[in-house]
């Protein structure tokens, strides 16, 4: 049985209100039409055209993904206009594409929640929490970014993070194997790690918070070189996962979400296959 597109909005904005996504941020539906019915859904992270080209096999006609494809002002959609081409071929194809980017970092299903529950961690608490000036906005619950928590016990990184590798690959975190590369950590491997902080996406910003909470590590994607230096300076240590490793563990929970909803009972929903780290 079809369902619209609002539908499926409804159910995703109430655990991750549009009104939670910060102000530079694009969230929503940003090719389509609410009122379009639907009976197959494409779950990714990126909107590529190769993910385009996915959902069109899969005939999929709604593309639900974390990152926005339309950042900045779209000047025109002309063929030869590269940062116009997903818009042009969701169109031509007459899929719909739906981001929850910010807003989803902040929510129940944030990979910083999943990848804390997966190393176990006790007394979690957000790293930074978000208030609303307007109560309507909250929804009732506490959200922010990131997560902070204690292991069970202390571990020296070494160990630690080889325990954690062998988690990412083993457990079902992810909606499929993807190859744990790229990955680094900056630190003595004989440190011993109490506190964790956990920060899905880029989270170089993050590290003077980590430090204020005194963590003793900071898992987080793409953290710059400064902000690094600025962690073992200040006796933290740092594993990098990337972005797109950091990131997707909410395809997973998106799809557990989406696929247990009961008004979306008899829809075909399915994680992107092609949609992987762009580095080698």
């Amino acid at each position: 049985m079809a369902v619209s597109v609002g539908l499926v909005a409804q159910l995703i904005e109430k655990i991750a209100p549009k009104a939670w996504a910060e102000e530079w941020d694009n969230v929503g539906l940003l090719v389509g039409s609410g009122s379009k019915s639907i009976e197959r859904i494409l779950i990714s992270l990126d909107g590529t055209l190769e993910v385009v080209e996915e959902a069109k096999a899969f005939d999929a006609q709604l593309i639900v993904a974390h990152h926005p494809i339309i950042f900045r002002p779209l000047k025109n959609l002309r063929a030869d206009n590269a940062a116009a081409q997903v818009p042009l071929r969701l169109l031509q194809h007459e899929i719909g594409y739906y981001a929850a980017h910010t807003n989803l970092d902040q929510s129940i299903v944030s990979s910083s929640r999943i990848l804390g529950e997966l190393l176990g961690l006790e007394k979690m608490e957000l790293m930074e929490r978000v208030y609303d000036i307007n109560p309507s906005h909250s929804h009732g619950e506490e959200r922010g970014y990131g997560v902070c928590g204690y292991l069970t016990h202390p571990e020296k990184l070494g160990v630690l993070w080889e325990r954690f590798m062998d988690k990412l690959k083993k457990s079902d975190v992810y909606s499929q194997t993807y190859e744990i590369t790229g990955v680094r950590i900056a630190g003595s491997l004989e440190k011993e790690v109490r506190k964790v902080a956990i920060v899905n996406g880029s989270g170089g910003r993050f590290v003077p918070k980590a430090l204020f909470k005194g963590a003793d590590l900071l898992i987080t994607g793409d953290v710059d070189h400064h902000s690094v230096l600025d962690a073992l300076e200040g006796g933290m240590a740092v594993g990098d996962l990337g972005h797109f490793l950091s990131e997707a563990p909410m395809l997973r929970a998106m799809y557990n979400y989406l696929s247990t909803e009961k008004s979306l009972q008899g829809i075909e929903i399915r994680v992107s296959a092609c949609n992987r780290s762009p580095w080698l």
